[in-house]
Order: C-alpha cells, then sequence, then structure tokens
C-alpha cells in the first residue's frame, strides 16, 4: 500500500509522489479512472511512467506514430476494452455499424460462431445487400469451418452489386472453392486473381494449389516471380510479404 510519508524523508522521493498526483488529477479530469487509478496507485513510480506514456505524451505529441503507441499499450494492459466498447455501443445504439464492429471484436478473439450470428442477424431487410455485411459474414463463415457458407455470402455480394470488386473478396471466393475441393475453379480464380491482388498472398496460394495438383513447374515460376519481386521491393514491402516470401524460397527448395 502507498505510505506518502515515506516520499518525506528525502526531497528527490518527492518526485514520485508529484508524479502520482498528476497523472491521477489527469485521469480524473480526462474520465479514465478504470483501470488506471488502480495501475497509478498500486504500481508506484511505474504506474505512474505507464500512465504519462500512454495518455499523456501522445495527447502533447497528437500524431500518428503516438496514437499507435497509445493503442497498443492501452490494449496491453486493457486488452478486452474494445470489445467491452464494442458490446456496449452494439447495445444501446444497435446501429449497423455497431453490430459489424462488435462482429469484427468477436472475429478478432477468434469467437468465428459468435460473428457469424451477429452478422446474420444484422444482414436482413434493408441490409440483407449490404456489401460490408455481406464480406464480413463470408470472412466469418470461412474461418468457422464453412467455406461453401462463405462462398453463397459472396455469391449473393456479387448478384446484389455486380460491379462490386475487391481483391479480398475474391482470395477469399479463391479460397473457399478450394476449401471444397472444386480445384479447377480455384485455380480458375486465383488465375483472374493474380494479375491485380496487392501483395504476394494470392501468388503464393496460387502456387500451391499448383504444387498439390502437380503443375510444379509452373508453380515454380510463380514461386521465383514472389522472389525476384520481393528481393527488389523496400524493406517495409518485403516485412509486410515476409510469410509469403518464406513460403516461395521454400517452395524452390
Amino acid at each position: 500500500m502507498l505510505n506518502p510519508l515515506v516520499y518525506l524523508e528525502n526531497p528527490l522521493s518527492l518526485i514520485p509522489l508529484a508524479l502520482i498526483v498528476i497523472c491521477v488529477v489527469h485521469a480524473v479530469r480526462r474520465g479514465n479512472i478504470f483501470p488506471w487509478i488502480y495501475v497509478i496507485v498500486f504500481l508506484p513510480g511505474i504506474g505512474s511512467l505507464i500512465y504519462i506514456a500512454i495518455e499523456i505524451i501522445p495527447e502533447l505529441l497528437r500524431g500518428r506514430a503516438a496514437a499507435r503507441l497509445k493503442s497498443g499499450a492501452a490494449a496491453a494492459i486493457d486488452p478486452n476494452k474494445s470489445f467491452r466498447e464494442a458490446h456496449r455501443t452494439a447495445q444501446l445504439v444497435g446501429s449497423v455499424d455497431s453490430k459489424r464492429a462488435l462482429a469484427e471484436e468477436y472475429m478478432a478473439r477468434g469467437a468465428y460462431a459468435d460473428a457469424v450470428d451477429i452478422y446474420q442477424s444484422t444482414a436482413v431487410g434493408q441490409f440483407k445487400d449490404d456489401p460490408a455485411l455481406l464480406m464480413g459474414l463470408a470472412r466469418a463463415r470461412f474461418l468457422n469451418g464453412d467455406p461453401a457458407g462463405a462462398q453463397a455470402s459472396l455469391d449473393a455480394l456479387q448478384a446484389a452489386d455486380p460491379s462490386f470488386v475487391s481483391g479480398d473478396a475474391h482470395l477469399l471466393y479463391a479460397r473457399a472453392l478450394e476449401a471444397q475441393g472444386k480445384t479447377d475453379d480455384a485455380l480458375a480464380e486465383y488465375r483472374r486473381l493474380v494479375p491485380y491482388f496487392s501483395g504476394e498472398e494470392a501468388r503464393a496460394r496460387f502456387a500451391m494449389l499448383l504444387e498439390k495438383t502437380g503443375a510444379r513447374d509452373e508453380a515454380r515460376a510463380l514461386y521465383q516471380e514472389i522472389v525476384k519481386l520481393l528481393d527488389g521491393a523496400p524493406p517495409r514491402y518485403r516485412s509486410a510479404q515476409k510469410e509469403w516470401g518464406d513460403i516461395a524460397r521454400k517452395g524452390l527448395r
């Protein structure tokens, strides 16, 4: 338990006490009482430093990097905060956007069946053809082990909006076909997808499926293309595509 008298024995010890007071006052004024008061008071010194790094410094800097720092650190301290907020908003507001946000929170936690339920109950009436809801439902169904359901959702999306184009949706469609054992159809979709897809995932998945079907030469050519593209790419792109680059290099061994 914090004992303020300890800090009076040495003038320099007043610094941690001052930091605690500053942080507590700031937390109360900003409405950040839970869980910050407990962190600040029951973790003397380090608790104040954590609060300053997550709440005060980003507030002063107002930069994108600072916002990312705050978001990441806050998630580490209270990983369920965003889920609680999304759940509360969905209950209080009940809008389509709030329900979709809650479904995405479930998805992030691997609760795919719950996400499917939310998307299904939301994509009704005037929103039954909503592209964001149908895409979300397709993703949730696929991750929940229902590739046929994912294909059905994407077919419904395409029927509702024939002009809809999305690399991510197209990739999911090809993967759903592949997961159902519809190999020829999946290969055809991958072949159409690769030229315009942003990133190396589609190319890598296409190559892996080709390899499974025995088309080793064509698969190898795709692996070589991935490696060549990544070798000449900026560091940030290479880092973002590392998983697919590793698969390609392994495929060339």
